[in-house]
Parts: structure tokens; C-alpha cells; sequence
């Protein structure tokens, strides 16, 4: 097999500024409770030690369960406040995303953005963040309406760099190109749903979630641009049926198909043969593409925060890539 150890990182950068995003992030949708700072903090802690710089969360995380509301972000500003380490951190967060229970209604107003902006700065105890995220993208509404919002916030100081969470490849193009021509900030990293396993809008049963597919594949590599992966490891497909754990009632299962189980056993004797754990290999796919791609993971345990990092320099050659994607 070709496997190879680098460090990789990507620089995004303006005029004026400039961060470079590692292969890895830590995602924080499932700190969900306002009164476990000792576990997450424990997580977080962990994720430092091992190298870990960038940590992605967003306004809406956790207001789907009662009093979830500013868990997320609230653990985080209380664990960087105690570990005195902001300037450590590229901190990401979104806002817009529509009400819960109400994925049809847009919150791309100046009024609904602003209030999520300074809402997630109040509640993160910062004064600026470092990448921002439109978090989901309405068509109806032009990109000459949402841009000029996201330039100011870029101006003010508070989002050094903006981003593009579940916007297809053609609207960041067209919100780029207005950005562009009236001297505006624009986007320069997106969020998409990513990894070895096949997905699609039905499988998260969300026509607002976008996918990599063949052609947003063939935009990104084109034009290399950087991608923030979201549910790299299919929410577990791989390392928990390589482990020989059921499908039943798991979230996972929904990730089920011919071609995806093709790849878990491509997965499996990958990691047999190589000794490398099942769950390592989806991120060490996703850093050996022919762009830019951050893996935004979840953990709920230090020895799965530890595991994935191992991900953070590791690389395969196309060959390897190949037969991950039961081509050869």
C-alpha cells in the first residue's frame, strides 16, 4: 500500500490576513448538556494534546433538545476562557440555519444573520471568529442580498474568513464572482457532507444538506478549493462494522447500500493488512484527494479522539485510493 505521513494543512488568505486549516477538526454537535463541562472539557483537552487546533460548532447545535440552546458554543467559551488558549484555536461557527422543524423557511435576513453573529461571539466569549459559516444556502434569495451582509461582518473584524456551509458549487461561484467584482469578501472554504461512503440528500432525509457528488467533485478539484468534510466517517459506518457492531437501530444504517458495504469490506482488510484502525482509514481517504479537505469528526471518548488523529499526517496514493473505492 502507499501510505505516507505528511503534514498537511491548507492556507486560506486575503490582503490582509491569513490561517492555515488543518487536515483535521474537531465537530461539537453533540456537546449537549450545559452542566458537563468536566467531560468536555476532558475532550477538548484531549484533541489539544494531540495537535488539534481547529474546532467547528455552530449557533443551532443542540437547540433541538430542551434548554440545548448555547450548549455547544457555551462549553467551548468556558473551556477556552479556563485554558486561556482563543489565540491558539481557529474557531468556526454558522449561522442561518432555519428553525428547527421548519427546514423550508430560510433565516437569511441582515436581522437573523446579525442576531446569530453576535448572538455566537456573546456566547463564545470572543471577539471575533475565525471562520464563519452561512450554514445552509436558500435559491430563492440572490447572492447579491446575502454577500453584502457576510462582507460586513467580515469588515467589522468579527469573521476573519468566511465560508459556505451546505451551498453547492455553482452558488459559491456565483456569490465568489459578485463578492469578487464589488470588492467584497469572499468565500473561501466550504462545508459539505464528505466521506468514502456514499450519501445523497435521502440519506439524511434533508433536501438542505449537499453532498459531494461528481460534480461538485470535478468543481472543487478544478478550482482548488478547500472543503471542510462533515460526517467523515459516515457517523461510524466503518469503524463500528468493522468491530462487527449491528446496524440495527444505529444511525449508521442509513448509510447502508451495495457500494457503501463494498467499501466497508475494502476498509476492513485495508486496515487488517496495514494495521491501521478501521475508523483512521475514511479520514486518510479524505486527506489523499486532489484538493484540500478538512475532516470535521465527532468523539464522545478520549481514545476516539486519539485514534482519528493519527489521521492528521496520513496520506494514500491513488492506488489505494482505488481500491478503497472498490475500483480495482
Amino acid at each position: 500500500w502507499g501510505l505516507g505521513l505528511f503534514m498537511l494543512e491548507f492556507e486560506i488568505k486575503n490582503e490582509k490576513d491569513s490561517l492555515k486549516l488543518p487536515a483535521l477538526s474537531f465537530g461539537t454537535a453533540s456537546f449537549e448538556r450545559s452542566d458537563s463541562d468536566e467531560v468536555y472539557f476532558e475532550l477538548l483537552d484531549t484533541f489539544y494534546k494531540c495537535g488539534g487546533r481547529c474546532i467547528d460548532t455552530a449557533r443551532v447545535y443542540c437547540s433541538w433538545l430542551e434548554e440545548g440552546l448555547d450548549s455547544s458554543e457555551g462549553v467551548i467559551g468556558r473551556w477556552m476562557r479556563a485554558r486561556g488558549n482563543r489565540d491558539d484555536i481557529i474557531l468556526c461557527t454558522k449561522g442561518g440555519h432555519p428553525p428547527i422543524g421548519e427546514m423550508e423557511r430560510s433565516r437569511l435576513s441582515r436581522a437573523e444573520l446579525e442576531y446569530d453573529i453576535s448572538r455566537s461571539l456573546e456566547v463564545l466569549g470572543t471577539d471575533h471568529i475565525d471562520v464563519y459559516f452561512v450554514h445552509r444556502d436558500d435559491e430563492r434569495i440572490p447572492v447579491e442580498e446575502i454577500m453584502p451582509i457576510l462582507n460586513d461582518f467580515h469588515r467589522s473584524g468579527r469573521a476573519r474568513f468566511l465560508g459556505a456551509s451546505n451551498w453547492t458549487a455553482a452558488r459559491i461561484e456565483a456569490a465568489n464572482k459578485f463578492a469578487v467584482e464589488n470588492g467584497m469578501e469572499p468565500f473561501r472554504v466550504s462545508q459539505i457532507n464528505y466521506s468514502l461512503a456514499h450519501s445523497s440528500t435521502d440519506t439524511f432525509g434533508d433536501p438542505t444538506v449537499v453532498c459531494m457528488n461528481l460534480r461538485e467533485f470535478k468543481w472543487y478539484q478544478r478550482n482548488q478549493f478547500p472543503v471542510m468534510a462533515y460526517c467523515p466517517q459516515a457517523k461510524g459506518f466503518f469503524a463500528k462494522l468493522a468491530r462487527g457492531e449491528s446496524m440495527k437501530n444505529l444511525p449508521e444504517g442509513q448509510f447502508t447500500s451495495t457500494a457503501n458495504l463494498a467499501r466497508l469490506a475494502r476498509v476492513k482488510q485495508l486496515s487488517m493488512q496495514e494495521n491501521i484502525p478501521a475508523a483512521v482509514i475514511p479520514l486518510g481517504y479524505l486527506n489523499s484527494q486532489p484538493f484540500f479537505v478538512s475532516s470535521v469528526f465527532a468523539a464522545s471518548k478520549d481514545w476516539q479522539i486519539e485514534e482519528n488523529m493519527q489521521a492528521q499526517d496520513l496520506k494514500f496514493d491513488y492506488k489505494t485510493i482505488a481500491f478503497l473505492e472498490n475500483i480495482i
